[in-house]
């Protein structure tokens, strides 16, 4: 049966097609808890409004404020549920890297 594997908050491949399309820095998605939530890809926009964010006694806030800000569909639920947050931001956490830069010294 193919519906035993869907997520709540999965969505279509044309709407999955047209986020690709809408957002330059590319999509992902989480799933978490069977459901499935779809972000953007932070650009400078978005890093800054998380990192304006940070306090080093509530370390979440960044996480928290990059996924309200990239949130793009699925199930907002992953977003307000404690446990599922939690696991969440640790994916989110690999965003806030970004890409492998290498410092030159001349």
């Amino acid at each position: 049966m193919e519906n035993e594997h869907t997520l709540t908050g999965q969505a279509t491949e044309q709407q999955v097609a047209e986020w690709k399309k809408k957002h330059k820095y590319g999509i992902y998605a989480v799933e978490v808890d069977g459901h499935i939530g779809y972000f953007k890809n932070p650009g400078r926009h978005e890093l800054n409004c998380a990192m304006s964010k940070a306090d080093k006694d509530k370390a979440l806030d960044v996480f928290e404020e990059l996924a309200n800000v990239t949130f793009i569909g699925g199930s907002e639920e992953i977003l307000k549920d404690d446990q599922m947050f939690i696991g969440v931001s640790q994916e989110i956490k690999v965003k806030l890297d970004g890409k492998k830069a290498t410092l030159v010294n001349l």
